[in-house]
């Protein structure tokens, strides 16, 4: 089971990859990730993965594939792409740019649809190579569309624990942002968010029932500024496996 670490900057990857991370997500924004600052930071002889969040209106589905084509060429299979709905930060809001009818300043329903429809255009393509794609499902729309095309899935934490979705475990990342307590108490699942309370066993205990279960991965993203998610998994890893 891959071990994915949710970060938006590049300066990360290196702790990433030390402590043991399987891959990394970058958040998509006017700041953050973009396909020539990924390749940049491409290193070849590492068994990592970079994952690209993109809104699916900023980019057709063959442009899409043509970078991951390309960045493919450099090191084969460590490109994933993760499709979200679109959610810009305030501050990005008025920056324009985008030609279509959905955009930025869009609602949730309109960029729900149109990731359905890019998903049916993506899927329909013939001849090309297409790149790794997991899809961001918040709704059952979103996760409906993407279980048509038998595309894989990030599933919310709140979401994998409501059982409500159907899921196929072996397409399926589940993100999720614990909270680590002192190892004496007895909490988890302090409320049913997708930042959640956990001691460090009950997570180690979390990531050993998704791999026995066949999950594709986990994302986890930290929930305070003392990177205890980054401690946390090179302590799983070393103890676990021996290091990386």
């Amino acid at each position: 089971m891959k071990i994915y670490y949710f970060s938006g900057w590049f300066e990360e990857i290196k702790n990433a990859y030390d402590s043991g991370f399987d891959g990394i997500l970058f958040a998509t924004g006017i700041e953050n990730a973009d396909f020539v600052k990924v390749a940049r930071c491409i290193d070849k002889y590492k068994d990592f993965t970079y994952m690209i969040a993109i809104r699916p209106y900023l980019i057709s589905p063959q442009y899409l594939s043509f970078l991951c084509n390309s960045l493919d060429e450099i090191s084969p299979g460590s490109i994933e792409i993760n499709l979200i709905s679109g959610w810009p930060k305030e501050h990005e809001k008025e920056y324009g740019g985008v030609i279509g009818e959905v955009n930025d300043l869009s609602s949730s329903i309109d960029k729900s649809n149109y990731l359905i429809k890019f998903l049916d255009v993506f899927n329909a393509m013939k001849g090309l190579k297409l790149p790794k794609l997991f899809v961001s499902t918040t709704n059952k729309f979103t996760f409906e569309a993407a279980k048509k095309h038998d595309q894989n899935v990030i599933l919310p934490y709140s979401r994998y624990i409501s059982g409500e979705y159907d899921i196929n475990n072996s397409k399926t990342i589940v993100s999720i942002g614990p909270i680590f307590k002192d190892d004496s108490e007895n909490t988890i699942h302090a409320n049913n968010s997708d930042s959640t309370m956990f001691t460090k066993k009950q997570f180690a205990d979390f990531l050993d029932d998704l791999s026995s279960k066949g999950f594709y991965g986990v994302l986890i993203y930290e929930t305070n500024a003392e990177k205890k998610v980054l401690k946390f998994i090179k302590e799983y890893k070393d103890l676990k496996f021996g290091g990386k």
